[in-house]
């Protein structure tokens, strides 16, 4: 064994023991007998079996999670954030590291609580400090030392249940099944007593110090909840057999004053509270130390400092402080149940996390510990339960705090070298609704534009990229590809490490141009190909989208003045007019660009197959532009301006256009119209088949702004 090694921890002193000495602490021997004496034994059975639920359902689940990852320090916020990302990891990893503080400070008070009934001229606050004082020394020494004075402790605790067992209390030797609830309601006693169940997060945080992780937690952790409900369900049938009502509800030190040997369960509330204090104050600050480490918090670097022996003395340092402040702010019962919330919404979280990766199914997700999938369901649904029953306003709070502190660490997008299931979750939903929605009929009505956009030269398109943007947000999806010819080159293919490296290049392009678009939650999708041929690979992977989810409907396209491409343009619209794809065709002004993207014309033809594709990006273009629309209709006769308003008026009335829409009628031809016509910074026009390319070319010339031209698939329905 090397030396790194040797000096880590096993299962029954890193996990097992810290565990047990946590749940066995202050609440068994100061709040227990008061849980009986007010709810009866039948009511304290049933909250130690309802807040037994929660861990036993959550230590399972931290337990196969365990098994399946490599764990370092942080405990359950590691775990967490290896499944889900480091935003939820820290989301949760705060509220457990105060939850460590806040159970550290209950715990000493819990020994303060104990000592004042030895000498109760004392200052509890002066004791409180002081004990304080001396359990961070001992953490000073190092995680090793504190675990091994621990051993001591489990004797001292294990022969004061024996005093216990062997003392006859009052000797009433009666069983009040059900208590008259007077001091709490069920649920006040509930938050009091749970956190006598949660230690599992101090064996858990103990895990970059463990010299095999995923054996000893699930060992360490399970073993000592099932012990301890055992335990705690034997001492409340003493409490309720040997002890009235009264004392149980009166006396908080009735363990002591019960007991066959007073002072060994005097020994036994010192050494449980010091020892669950002393493990929580080892544990809190190594939780810091990770968030340190994945740079969540501020001051990152001071709280991912270890000391030469990897103990993190800055966050044992920070945690004193906190502690000492809870102190001095409150009691048992008033930090008892803001511990048990912070539990609740790590153990929930802990859950969530088993439950998403479990039911999921990624291949990736292969522990050991194999539980069934409504474990941690049943789990992350009773701990939400619980919360509520507690207190619904402080659980409200507590939720919209965690999503707070998520949505920062999300603009803030932490880069970790771990991965996380997020994304195959996402996937897993997509699919799911990918099956629904195949077998539903398709309609106009869900129509939005999913783009198709085959671009020769990335770098070319960089203006471009604002206007596609406007074409589709906010719900339209993205599907950008190049295709490259593969050509001969002294009659030999160009070489296939060559190849390779051109189509890396060209992706990473690609990437880059439709980042600021997909940085927008905008669905993109970005695609290379190598082809023999440009326009074979254009049908090819227009064909191979036509069956993904989301397929493209709409096929975007630019032209230029230079007539020598129009034989290209020409037959790629033969392809995706073919392919029953909508089109459009934009032509930019090389100079005026889209202006202030302030006006848009539509010119209207009544009778127009185009008209549904027309309104339909206008009215996109007109949302995110919030620019001017203005309808435009061409006619021969002033007898004919009636029914051309008519028919605007029920285009405008029935699609839904925005009311401030102008309506210009231009007297004339056509093309003395297009000289005539209000400005705008884009002009949309119609066109039915791919030989209108000239048609495209003399408006171009005659309008000299911006114009972008449309054709229909037939699939379009503006009046959806």
């Amino acid at each position: 064994m090397n030396e790194d090694q040797s000096t880590k921890l096993g299962t029954f002193e890193g996990v097992f023991t810290p565990t047990i000495l946590t749940i066995l602490g202050v609440i068994m021997y100061l709040r227990l007998g008061w849980v009986v004496g007010n709810a009866g034994l039948g009511g304290a059975i049933l909250i130690i079996v309802l807040a037994k639920i929660v861990t036993v359902t959550t230590g399972l689940a931290l337990s196969s999670m365990a098994t399946n990852v490599k764990i370092g320090a942080g405990g359950a916020y590691a775990l967490i954030s290896r499944s889900l990302g480091v935003e939820v990891g820290s989301a949760i990893g705060i509220p457990l590291y105060l939850s460590q503080a806040l159970g550290a400070a209950m715990y000493i008070t819990g020994f303060t609580e104990c000592w004042l009934t030895l000498y109760p001229s004392q200052n509890p606050h002066v004791v409180s400090s002081f004990a304080l004082l001396g359990l961070l020394l001992i953490s000073f020494v190092g995680a090793k030392v504190a675990m091994k004075t621990q051993y001591l402790i489990m004797v001292i605790i294990i022969l004061s249940l024996v005093s216990f067992f062997m003392g006859t209390g009052e000797g009433q030797h009666e069983i009040v099944m059900w208590g008259q609830f007077e001091k709490a309601p069920f649920w006040a006693v509930f938050a009091i007593f749970f956190p006598a169940v949660t230690g599992i997060t101090a064996g858990a945080a103990m895990s970059g110090d463990l010299k095999n992780a995923q054996r000893s937690l699930p060992i360490g952790i399970m073993s000592a909840v099932v012990i301890s409900l055992i335990i705690y369900i034997v001492v409340a049938i003493w409490f309720d057999y040997t002890c009235t009502t009264d004392l149980l509800n009166s006396n908080f030190t009735v363990m002591a004053d019960a007991a066959r040997w007073r002072i060994l369960v005097i020994a036994g509330i010192i050494g449980a509270t010091l020892s669950s204090a002393l493990g929580t104050i080892v544990g809190g600050p190594r939780t810091l130390l990770a968030l340190g480490q994945d740079k969540v918090l501020p001051f990152s670097k001071y709280f991912a400092y270890q000391s030469k022996n990897g103990e993190p003395r800055f966050s044992l340092i920070v945690t004193g402080i906190i502690i000492e402040i809870n102190l001095l702010c409150g009691d048992l019962n008033s930090i008892a149940p803001l511990l048990t919330m912070f539990t609740l919404l790590t153990y929930l979280v802990l859950n969530l996390a088993v439950f998403i990766e479990k039911g999921i199914g990624i291949p990736s997700f292969r522990p050991s510990f194999e539980i069934p999938l409504f474990i941690p369901l049943v789990g992350a649904l009773w701990c939400v339960t619980v919360m509520f029953l507690v207190n619904a306003k402080f659980a409200i709070i507590a939720i919209f705090g965690i999503l707070a502190i998520y949505f920062i660490q999300l603009k803030r997008e932490l880069d970790t070298p771990w991965g996380d299931v997020r994304s195959a979750m996402f996937c897993r939903i997509a699919e799911w609704a990918a099956k629904k929605s195949a077998l539903m009929p398709q309609h106009a009505k869900s129509w939005k534009p999913n783009l198709i956009v085959p671009v020769e030269n990335p770098k070319e398109w960089l203006h471009m990229m604002n206007f596609v943007r406007d074409i589709i947000w906010p719900s339209g999806t993205l599907r950008i590809f190049s295709v490259r010819s593969n050509e001969k080159r002294e009659g030999l293919f160009r070489p296939k490490q060559q190849r390779d490296n051109r189509l890396d290049e060209l992706n990473q392009q690609l990437r880059e141009l439709v980042l600021p678009v997909k940085k927008e939650g905008v669905f993109t999708a970005e695609i290379t190909v190598e082809c023999k041929d440009t326009l074979e690979g254009i049908s090819v992977i227009s064909q191979t989208l036509k069956g993904a989810f989301f397929p493209p409907n709409l096929a975007f396209l630019t032209m230029s003045d230079d007539p020598a491409k129009d034989r290209s343009l020409r037959e790629i619209i033969s392809i995706y007019a073919r392919q029953k794809l909508g089109i459009i065709i934009l032509y930019p002004h090389p100079k005026a660009g889209f202006g202030k993207n302030a006006a848009i014309n539509v010119w209207y033809r009544i009778g127009s197959q185009n008209r549904d594709l027309m309104i339909l990006v206008a009215i996109q273009l007109h949302r995110n532009w919030n620019a001017d629309l203005r309808l435009i209709t061409v006619i021969q006769k002033d007898e004919q301006k009636g029914e051309a308003i008519r028919f605007l008026d029920g285009i405008i009335s029935s699609a839904r256009i925005p009311v401030s829409t102008e309506k210009v009628f231009m007297r004339g031809d056509y093309v003395s119209a297009l000289k005539d016509a209000p400005f705008a910074d884009l002009n949309i026009f119609g066109f039915a088949k791919e030989s209108d390319i000239a048609m495209m070319h003399d408006t171009i010339k005659l309008v000299e702004f911006s114009c972008l031209f449309v054709m229909e698939s037939g699939h379009e329905d503006v009046l959806g």
